[in-house]
C-alpha cells in the first residue's frame, strides 16, 4: 500500500563544497527555493474521465470513456470492474486507465512532467473523493504509481453499494491495491494541506493544489498554491509546464505572482491561482 506521509530524499539540499566554504566563513548555506509539495486530485486532473462516475454509471464520465453496466460505487466493486475492463471491453484500446487518462500520448505527457517534477525533488501525492483501489490500479497500470509518496481518497462502502458490488470476488492479486483506513481520515483538502504542509514546515508558496473543482481551489487559496484545471478534462500542457516552473523557480518569484490567491480567489485563465 502506497505509506503514508512517506517523505522523498531530504528537503534539504545536499551541501556543496560552496557552501561548506560559505558556512565556514560564517554565512549561512542557500536555502532550497521552489515548490517542495504537489497535491494531485484524481479525478478529471490527473485523469482526462471522471473514474469514479464512469464506474458507478452516476452523470458524465468525462472525455471518451463509456462503460456499460454493471457499475459498481464500493472501492472493491470498482477495482474488480477495472480489472473487467482492462482485460475485456477495452483491452485493444490500450486498458480502462490508458483510455480515463486520454490515451497514450497524453499518458506520455503526464508521466515525463512527474519524473521531472521528482527529479526537481518534489513530493508528490493524491487527494481524490474517488476511491483508493481504482486510484491505486491505474496509476500502477501507467506505470505513475511509484511517483505518489500517498494517496488519500475514500476506502471501503463510503458511497454504499450496488448488486454488482454485493457480488464481487475480489482476485488475489488486486487486494495489494486496496486502501487502509488512514488514507480516509481526511476531512477536507484544504485542512489536509494545512496538515502536510505544518508536519513539512513548509511555507504557502512551497506547496500547490492542483484540482478541477473551484471550490476547492478558493478553499485552498489561503493556504497553498493552487493550480486550476479549469475545463475539468486533465491537466493540459500549459499545467504541466507550469507545475515544473513552480518547482524550480525561486519561492520569493513565485510568491509575487501569487499575491491575488492569498484570499481564495483565482483569475480565470491563470493556472497558479
Amino acid at each position: 500500500q502506497p505509506q503514508r506521509h512517506s517523505t522523498l530524499p531530504d528537503m534539504v539540499a545536499p551541501a556543496t563544497e560552496a557552501a561548506s566554504a560559505e558556512a565556514d566563513a560564517g554565512k549561512a548555506p542557500p536555502r532550497r527555493v521552489g515548490v517542495r509539495l504537489i497535491v494531485f486530485d484524481f479525478d478529471q486532473t490527473l485523469s482526462c474521465a471522471h473514474v469514479f462516475y464512469a464506474l458507478s454509471g452516476r452523470g458524465t464520465s468525462g472525455r471518451g470513456l463509456v462503460v456499460p453496466a454493471p457499475y459498481a460505487v464500493s472501492e472493491l466493486g470498482q477495482l474488480c470492474r477495472v480489472d473487467e475492463l482492462s482485460k475485456g471491453k477495452f483491452k485493444d484500446k490500450g486498458g480502462f486507465a490508458q483510455l480515463a487518462f486520454g490515451g497514450a500520448a497524453r499518458v506520455e505527457q503526464v508521466q515525463q512532467t512527474l519524473q521531472a517534477l521528482r527529479d526537481a525533488d518534489v513530493e508528490l501525492m493524491v487527494c481524490s473523493k474517488g476511491l483508493v483501489g481504482p486510484i491505486n490500479y491505474c496509476l500502477e497500470a501507467l506505470d505513475m504509481r511509484g511517483h505518489f509518496a500517498s494517496v488519500y481518497a475514500r476506502t471501503a462502502d463510503a458511497y454504499g453499494s450496488t448488486e454488482y458490488d454485493a457480488k464481487a470476488v475480489l482476485p488475489e492479486e488486486l487486494k495489494r491495491f486496496m486502501g487502509v483506513p488512514s488514507q480516509d481520515i481526511w476531512k477536507s483538502k484544504e485542512r489536509l494541506m494545512r496538515n502536510l504542509m505544518a508536519e513539512r514546515g513548509l511555507r504557502r508558496e512551497q506547496a500547490v493544489l492542483v484540482e478541477d473543482d473551484p471550490q476547492e481551489i478558493a478553499s485552498a487559496g489561503p493556504v497553498c498554491l493552487t493550480v486550476f484545471v479549469s475545463e475539468a478534462a486533465g491537466m493540459q500542457r500549459q499545467h504541466c509546464d507550469e507545475l515544473i516552473r513552480l518547482a524550480t523557480r525561486p519561492h520569493t518569484e513565485v510568491a509575487n505572482r501569487c499575491d491575488t490567491a492569498a484570499g481564495g480567489l483565482f483569475r480565470k485563465g491563470c493556472a497558479i491561482c
